[in-house]
């Protein structure tokens, strides 16, 4: 202090900070560098409040206000997107109220316009009441979540630090294939970090790297703030991010480096990918196992004589319905179109047919767990490139193969039909000896009661 003065310095001293401190006060914030976080400090609260509240009341009183008075209130709004960062959403109505007045060289604003924005108004002044802290803290990044959209579906793919990748997919329906393709991709975030969500809390993941081809969509998500279409669908994933207390941040990979779920987020309901001839013979000779119906298939791509088709069109079919009829003489081939794996195994389950299904091995699905309970046996084959043919339109459209390795279950009815006789078993034996045990231990509280009755007479 004494060397800035010695060189021509004034300084304040009462309004200086003679001694470091872990939390301070510096641009109308309070910072606690102990804690790692900042909110609002209580004079600047105070002063937006009443200004904010003074607004509201000449907006319901339907006072004439004029463009420069909506400006100055924007403008000191705008200063709580430090603290929220999804603030910027509830100003969109309020610029364009201020710009639609500018553009027509209005003096004063119109009040059909200012009623709108009360709702807008209402929930800056709920954002400034509860004062809610912001942390500081820069978490490390622990997973990365890449996601696609297209017109039949979408996907997402997460990464862990472990090196295992998690699959999510799914189609859509008519009204969604209407949506714009920003939109699309928006619903494809909010989907994979819903569908996660039961991950991210397990593992106790905190901080998610996502990676989108869409550059309008990791604009909006870094800038939160977003077009009158896609603000539902930003705030709806800001929303779950603070549900699920997880920071994330964005980064815009172009489409070449999105090949994989680009190909995977395209695949329709049919089959999209077929095994290949000797790939199947080498399997059914390792198993010695012979299929003698093939479900899911055509004349076209049929690798068993007898099939069961999904379209009326086919006319050497036997049947449509795949489980209408089981029966324990015939040897199921199930390849399903991946999509409708979830569905084919509701009625798989109820029926559990003598049958090799294949499927990818993906861990992270909701139906892989059913899957892998059910069978009595599987068989890692080899990487998808080596075991799949794709179908003709995929070729034409430069389509990837599926990641990772192609499994095959084996589902034995008898084996399983053995495993639940034993299970039910062992399990009326056990009642049958807690019966027994309960008995004897009323016998013997009989007895102990008799003998104490007979003692004390």
């Amino acid at each position: 202090m004494r060397i800035l003065e010695a060189l021509g310095w004034t300084i304040a001293q009462e309004k200086c900070e003679m001694e470091p401190k872990q939390q301070t006060n510096l641009l109308g914030y309070t910072w606690d560098l102990k804690r790692m976080y900042l909110k609002m400090a209580d004079l600047r609260k105070k002063q937006l409040r009443f200004q904010l509240k003074r607004f509201i009341s000449l907006t319901e009183k339907q006072v004439p206000i004029k463009i420069k008075y909506l400006a100055s209130i924007i403008a000191k709004l705008n200063f709580l997107r430090v603290q929220v960062r999804e603030a910027s959403f509830n100003l969109n109505l309020m610029d364009f109220v201020r710009t639609r007045a500018l553009k027509k060289k209005d003096r004063k604003l119109n009040k059909i316009f200012l009623k709108k924005i009360l709702q807008e108004l209402y929930l800056r002044l709920g954002v400034i009441v509860r004062n809610q802290e912001m942390t500081l803290e820069m978490r490390i990044q622990e997973a990365v979540m890449l996601s696609d959209a297209s017109l039949k579906g979408w996907r997402v793919n997460l990464e862990l630090q472990t090196g295992e990748t998690l699959v999510q997919h799914g189609e859509r329906n008519q009204e969604q294939k209407k949506w714009s393709s920003n939109k699309k991709e928006m619903e494809a975030i909010f989907l994979g970090l819903f569908r996660y969500r039961q991950v991210f809390k397990e593992l106790q993941i905190k901080a998610i790297l996502i990676k989108s081809d869409s550059s309008t969509a990791v604009q909006d998500l870094v800038k939160q703030r977003a077009g009158q279409t896609l603000v539902a669908e930003v705030k709806k994933i800001v929303k779950l991010c603070q549900q699920l207390k997880i920071q994330t941040q964005t980064q815009h990979i172009p489409g070449i480096s999105n090949k994989i779920t680009d190909s995977l987020s395209s695949l329709s309901s049919q089959r999209d990918y077929l095994v290949k001839k000797e790939k199947f013979k080498n399997l059914c000779k390792t198993k010695s196992i012979t299929p003698t119906l093939e479900l899911f298939a055509t004349g076209e791509n049929k690798l068993v004589d007898r099939y069961v088709a999904t379209v009326e069109e086919e006319k050497e079919t036997d049947w449509l319905n795949a489980f209408s009829k089981p029966s324990k003489e015939k040897i199921f081939w199930i390849l399903p179109p991946i999509l409708k794996i979830a569905k084919i195994l509701i009625a798989w389950e109820m029926f559990y047919p003598k049958s090799i299904m294949i499927a990818p091995w993906w861990p992270g699905q909701i139906w892989f767990t059913s899957l892998l309970t059910g069978s009595s046996t599987y068989l890692f084959l080899r990487k998808s490139i080596q075991i799949l043919n794709q179908r003709i339109e995929i070729t034409t459209t430069k389509g990837l193969p599926l990641t990772g390795k192609i499994t095959a279950f084996l589902v034995d009815q008898e084996s399983n039909w053995r495993e639940n006789c034993q299970l039910n078993f062992q399990l009326r034996e056990h009642d049958q000896k807690n019966q027994s045990n309960d008995n004897r231990r009323s016998v013997d509280q009989h007895n102990k009661n008799i003998y104490i009755d007979n003692g004390s007479v």
